[in-house]
């Protein structure tokens, strides 16, 4: 999932939802005042989610299986229609990501997620005190 090391500044309703990202603390601090308080909290997103780690060549092949079956099954049998052997589906899983790697790479394609990868210096800040006139 490839760690970003450039932290910044959230805020956010909740210590679950964050949506205003700061330059500083002391952005962030006035942010969640003018928001009638908030949380803060200091994270960094992945610097970029490789495609290819959400691939199962396993799941891959049971699915080509099942949608290939109706068309290219033995209506006798119930063996597997793509049969290969575990080194023979390791390989497939390593060249796919391979090329998956590549094809994001080759299209500058960058994911970054909506989830931090880590955080620090969680911290609820009250809304600012009205001013008396």
């Amino acid at each position: 999932m490839g760690d970003n090391n450039d932290w910044s500044w959230w805020v956010g309703s909740s210590e679950e939802s964050y949506h205003t990202e700061c330059a500083s603390r002391e952005e962030a601090v006035e942010v969640a005042k003018e928001h009638d308080g908030a949380h803060i909290i200091e994270a960094c997103k992945p610097s970029n989610i490789k495609l290819s780690g959400y691939f199962d060549a396993d799941y891959f092949m049971e699915n080509a299986d099942e949608n290939a079956w109706e068309d290219h099954g033995d209506p006798e049998g119930d063996g597997p229609l793509f049969d290969v052997t575990l080194d023979q589906q390791s390989d497939l899983q390593a060249m796919v990501h391979a090329a998956m790697d590549a094809w994001q790479e080759k299209h500058g394609l960058t994911f970054t997620g909506w989830q931090f990868s880590a955080s620090r210096n969680h911290e609820y800040i009250p809304a600012a005190e009205a001013e008396e006139v």
